[in-house]
């Protein structure tokens, strides 16, 4: 009587979630490699969308979507290969560890990604 059409089966199903994260991450994306392409401005709530993605399947063990594994194993090969001095770039902080240092790393892997805010 007081029961809901559906249960919440989405809440039980941890694995079938994530797969919604990953399906949802891969098709931003796409959005945004196709706005970058376009030259496009590239929101920035659309990059938060895709760290947080990225820091939720990592920490859960599941693969990225393949264009957003491609983008961040190409933003890490950029990091290595950066030049000497660019650190300076980054104020000094204090070492981070675990989920916030994920996110800040992943962060700055994107910056290329941000664009004119829409």
């Amino acid at each position: 009587m007081n029961e809901s059409p559906e249960p919440s089966s989405s809440a039980s199903d941890p694995a079938g979630r994530l797969s919604e994260v990953s399906r949802l991450a891969s098709l931003l994306a796409d959005r945004v490699l196709s706005a970058q392409i376009a030259s496009q401005p590239i929101p920035k709530a659309h990059i938060h969308a895709l760290l947080d993605a990225a820091i939720i399947l990592e920490k859960y063990e599941v693969r990225l979507p393949p264009l957003l594994e491609q983008m961040v194993e190409t933003l890490e090969d950029e990091d290595a290969g950066k030049p000497a001095g660019t650190e300076a770039e980054e104020p000094a902080t204090e070492p981070v560890e675990g989920e916030e240092a994920d996110a800040k790393r992943l962060a700055w892997l994107f910056r290329p990604f941000q664009g004119t805010k829409s």
